[in-house]
Protein backbone atom coordinates (compact mmCIF):
# COMPACT_ATOMS: atom_id res chain seq x y z
CA UNK A 1 0.00 0.00 0.00
CA UNK A 2 1.35 3.37 -0.44
CA UNK A 3 2.71 5.82 2.14
CA UNK A 4 0.84 9.54 2.57
CA UNK A 5 4.54 10.42 1.01
CA UNK A 6 3.76 8.71 -1.90
CA UNK A 7 0.31 10.14 -2.76
CA UNK A 8 1.42 13.66 -2.14
CA UNK A 9 4.18 13.19 -4.42
CA UNK A 10 1.79 11.77 -6.74
CA UNK A 11 -0.43 14.74 -6.36
CA UNK A 12 1.94 17.17 -6.71
CA UNK A 13 3.35 15.28 -10.32
CA UNK A 14 0.07 15.11 -11.41
CA UNK A 15 -0.82 19.08 -10.71
CA UNK A 16 2.50 20.34 -12.19
CA UNK A 17 1.77 18.06 -15.59
CA UNK A 18 -1.65 19.67 -15.57
CA UNK A 19 -0.22 23.39 -15.19
CA UNK A 20 2.23 22.44 -18.03
CA UNK A 21 -0.40 21.13 -20.38
CA UNK A 22 -2.35 24.45 -19.52
CA UNK A 23 0.83 26.54 -20.80
CA UNK A 24 1.09 24.37 -23.72
CA UNK A 25 -2.59 24.38 -25.12
CA UNK A 26 -2.57 28.37 -24.34
CA UNK A 27 0.35 29.20 -26.55
CA UNK A 28 -1.02 26.45 -28.84
CA UNK A 29 -4.23 28.58 -28.98
CA UNK A 30 -2.37 31.86 -29.77
CA UNK A 31 -0.35 30.32 -32.60
CA UNK A 32 -3.79 28.64 -33.87
CA UNK A 33 -5.13 32.75 -33.85
CA UNK A 34 -2.23 33.96 -35.69
CA UNK A 35 -2.65 31.36 -38.62
CA UNK A 36 -5.97 31.65 -38.79
CA UNK A 37 -5.58 35.42 -39.09
CA UNK A 38 -3.08 35.27 -41.81
CA UNK A 39 -4.98 32.80 -43.66
CA UNK A 40 -8.17 34.87 -43.55
CA UNK A 41 -6.58 37.95 -44.79
CA UNK A 42 -5.75 35.96 -48.42
CA UNK A 43 -9.31 35.09 -48.71
CA UNK A 44 -10.48 38.89 -50.16
CA UNK A 45 -7.38 38.67 -52.95
CA UNK A 46 -8.10 34.56 -54.22
CA UNK A 47 -11.99 35.53 -54.25
CA UNK A 48 -11.04 39.39 -56.60
CA UNK A 49 -8.28 37.17 -58.49
CA UNK A 50 -10.57 33.83 -59.17
CA UNK A 51 -13.43 36.98 -60.20
CA UNK A 52 -11.32 38.65 -62.79
CA UNK A 53 -9.66 35.16 -64.00
CA UNK A 54 -13.47 34.25 -64.79
CA UNK A 55 -14.17 37.87 -65.70
CA UNK A 56 -11.30 37.50 -68.24
CA UNK A 57 -12.33 33.92 -69.55
CA UNK A 58 -15.69 34.77 -70.25
CA UNK A 59 -14.68 37.84 -72.13
CA UNK A 60 -11.77 36.38 -74.28
CA UNK A 61 -14.26 33.80 -75.91
CA UNK A 62 -11.89 30.50 -77.39
CA UNK A 63 -8.66 31.02 -76.48
CA UNK A 64 -6.30 28.39 -78.58
CA UNK A 65 -2.87 28.01 -76.41
CA UNK A 66 -0.14 24.91 -76.23
CA UNK A 67 -0.65 25.63 -72.15
CA UNK A 68 -5.13 25.15 -72.70
CA UNK A 69 -4.94 21.53 -73.49
CA UNK A 70 -3.50 18.35 -72.41
CA UNK A 71 -0.39 17.01 -74.14
CA UNK A 72 0.45 13.79 -76.05
CA UNK A 73 1.99 11.94 -72.73
CA UNK A 74 0.01 10.18 -70.31
CA UNK A 75 2.37 11.02 -67.30
CA UNK A 76 0.88 13.79 -64.93
CA UNK A 77 3.52 16.07 -62.67
CA UNK A 78 1.76 16.76 -59.89
CA UNK A 79 2.53 19.34 -57.37
CA UNK A 80 1.63 18.11 -53.64
CA UNK A 81 1.79 20.75 -51.02
CA UNK A 82 1.55 19.49 -47.55
CA UNK A 83 3.40 20.50 -44.62
CA UNK A 84 6.85 19.65 -43.01
CA UNK A 85 5.53 18.78 -39.37
CA UNK A 86 2.65 16.68 -38.11
CA UNK A 87 0.01 17.78 -36.15
CA UNK A 88 -1.90 18.60 -39.59
CA UNK A 89 -3.26 15.34 -39.70
CA UNK A 90 -6.44 16.17 -41.55
CA UNK A 91 -5.18 19.04 -43.94
CA UNK A 92 -1.84 16.12 -45.16
CA UNK A 93 -3.91 13.15 -45.03
CA UNK A 94 -6.94 14.97 -47.05
CA UNK A 95 -4.19 16.43 -49.96
CA UNK A 96 -3.34 13.06 -50.24
CA UNK A 97 -5.83 11.28 -50.48
CA UNK A 98 -7.04 13.88 -53.44
CA UNK A 99 -4.91 11.87 -55.54
CA UNK A 100 -4.33 8.66 -54.19
CA UNK A 101 -8.12 8.24 -54.29
CA UNK A 102 -8.95 9.75 -58.00
CA UNK A 103 -8.82 6.70 -60.46
CA UNK A 104 -7.30 9.32 -63.41
CA UNK A 105 -4.03 9.44 -61.20
CA UNK A 106 -2.43 5.84 -61.31
CA UNK A 107 1.20 5.41 -59.83
CA UNK A 108 2.64 4.70 -63.11
CA UNK A 109 1.94 8.11 -64.78
CA UNK A 110 2.02 10.12 -61.90
CA UNK A 111 5.36 12.17 -60.98
CA UNK A 112 5.05 14.34 -57.90
CA UNK A 113 6.40 16.81 -56.70
CA UNK A 114 6.45 17.53 -53.30
CA UNK A 115 6.49 21.03 -51.13
CA UNK A 116 6.12 19.57 -47.35
CA UNK A 117 7.86 16.26 -45.64
CA UNK A 118 4.49 14.78 -45.29
CA UNK A 119 3.31 15.09 -48.49
CA UNK A 120 6.77 13.52 -49.66
CA UNK A 121 7.00 10.53 -47.02
CA UNK A 122 3.02 9.74 -47.95
CA UNK A 123 3.41 9.37 -51.44
CA UNK A 124 6.51 7.61 -51.32
CA UNK A 125 4.90 5.28 -48.92
CA UNK A 126 2.27 4.46 -51.36
CA UNK A 127 5.04 4.32 -54.29
CA UNK A 128 4.65 6.78 -56.20
CA UNK A 129 7.28 8.63 -58.14
CA UNK A 130 8.44 11.54 -56.38
CA UNK A 131 10.23 13.37 -58.63
CA UNK A 132 11.39 16.33 -56.84
CA UNK A 133 11.50 16.86 -52.89
CA UNK A 134 11.19 20.77 -52.27
CA UNK A 135 10.11 20.35 -48.26
CA UNK A 136 12.84 23.29 -47.57
CA UNK A 137 10.34 25.66 -49.92
CA UNK A 138 7.95 25.36 -47.08
CA UNK A 139 9.81 27.14 -44.36
CA UNK A 140 9.66 30.46 -46.36
CA UNK A 141 7.84 30.08 -49.71
CA UNK A 142 8.93 33.06 -51.84
CA UNK A 143 7.81 33.69 -55.67
CA UNK A 144 11.11 32.64 -57.03
CA UNK A 145 10.29 29.37 -55.99
CA UNK A 146 7.38 28.89 -57.49
CA UNK A 147 8.76 30.39 -60.74
CA UNK A 148 11.71 28.33 -61.05
CA UNK A 149 9.15 24.73 -60.24
CA UNK A 150 6.97 26.02 -62.92
CA UNK A 151 9.11 26.92 -65.36
CA UNK A 152 10.78 23.27 -65.09
CA UNK A 153 7.84 21.79 -65.22
CA UNK A 154 6.70 23.78 -68.07
CA UNK A 155 9.54 22.90 -70.43
CA UNK A 156 8.96 19.44 -69.64
CA UNK A 157 5.33 19.92 -70.75
CA UNK A 158 6.86 21.41 -73.90
CA UNK A 159 9.00 18.58 -74.51
CA UNK A 160 5.86 16.18 -74.13
CA UNK A 161 8.01 14.54 -71.27
CA UNK A 162 4.24 15.32 -69.36
CA UNK A 163 0.86 15.74 -70.41
CA UNK A 164 -0.69 17.28 -67.92
CA UNK A 165 0.19 19.48 -64.86
CA UNK A 166 -2.24 19.36 -61.01
CA UNK A 167 -2.01 21.56 -57.88
CA UNK A 168 -2.97 19.44 -54.94
CA UNK A 169 -3.49 21.46 -52.28
CA UNK A 170 -6.42 22.52 -49.62
CA UNK A 171 -8.88 25.43 -48.75
CA UNK A 172 -8.89 26.93 -45.60
CA UNK A 173 -12.61 26.78 -44.07
CA UNK A 174 -12.10 27.28 -40.28
CA UNK A 175 -10.13 26.19 -37.50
Amino acid sequence: MASMRDIKRRKNSVTSTQQITKAMKLVSTVKLQKARTKAEKTNPYTEQMYKTISSMMKKSGNIIHPYLTAGESTRKAVIVITSNRGLAGGYNSNVVKLITGDEAFRKEDVEVYALGKKGRDAFAMREYTVADDLSEVMDGPLYSDAKELSEKLLERFGKGEIGEIYLAYTVFKNT
